[in-house]
């Protein structure tokens, strides 16, 4: 009897997953639902305040950090090979080196891409998906500002600008001499990234930034190409895994 109790406790425990909501919600904390649970049900039981910004909330999930490390580690391979300093090409290695240093210090957060508006969330079947052990939501504050990183001199803080076009950011913010001149990569709040050209031969259509967003100023194509193709495609998604910081002071 005592090992029937026990597997039936050890199977109702498998049927339960646990999800944390933390940032601006009237309800923070972790709780306890039932198999069959959606992201829906956790994010309206913590019941996200007016001042939250649902565009820039995000789902961190255990299962996609695995990958995110191994993508942060062959970046990281990456820029120790772009960073040689006997290379002939002094601004590459002197961005490469500091772009290395950010990078190291970011964490492999598990985030994944989805809707989290809460009444849209509920009403889309498509992206309610099932919660999954462990899941960890994130609704920050909306921010006033958009940065600008990569192979620029510094890294910028800008505020934003309703509909302004992402090229019209970039004179604030100077490039440095290792810079591709042809394209940016815009990462939006929301984990979604965008590839913008922003030559005379190549302009895109006028790109609005939402609050928040981070435009990556990628390296020279022609020089990080003779490492990896890939490479700055690889580190704007690595950047779109970083998400808002939740408010100061929420558990």
């Amino acid at each position: 009897m005592l090992l029937v109790l026990a597997l039936a406790l050890a199977d109702a425990r498998a049927q339960t997953v646990q999800a944390s909501v933390q940032g601006a919600v009237a309800v923070p904390g972790t709780r306890t639902f039932g198999a069959g649970a959606r992201l829906a049900d956790a994010v309206l039981d913590a019941r996200p305040t007016e001042l939250a910004y649902p565009l820039g909330a995000a789902l961190m999930r255990r299962s996609q950090i695995e990958a995110q490390v191994r993508l942060k580690a062959g970046l990281l391979y990456d820029l120790d090979l772009l960073a040689d300093p006997a290379s002939a090409d002094a601004p590459l290695s002197q961005d490469a080196s500091r772009l290395r240093a950010w990078l190291a210090g970011r964490a492999a957060t598990g985030r994944v891409v989805v809707q989290l508006e809460p009444r849209r969330l509920e009403l889309d079947l498509d992206a309610n998906g099932l919660l999954a052990d462990g899941d960890r939501f994130v609704y920050p504050l909306r921010p006033s500002t958009i940065a600008v990183v990569g192979a620029v001199v510094q890294d910028c803080t800008l505020p934003h600008i309703p509909l302004q076009d992402v090229a019209s950011y970039l004179p604030a913010c100077a490039r440095s001499r290792a810079a591709d001149r042809d394209q940016v990569y815009v990462v939006q709040p929301d984990g979604h990234v965008q590839t913008v050209g922003i030559a005379a031969w190549n302009r895109s259509p006028p790109q609005a930034l939402a609050p928040g967003a981070t435009v990556y100023v990628p390296l020279a194509e022609r020089a990080v190409g003779k490492v990896d193709p890939d490479f700055n495609r690889e580190f704007a998604a690595f950047i779109a895994t970083q998400p808002l910081p939740a408010p100061a002071g929420s558990p």
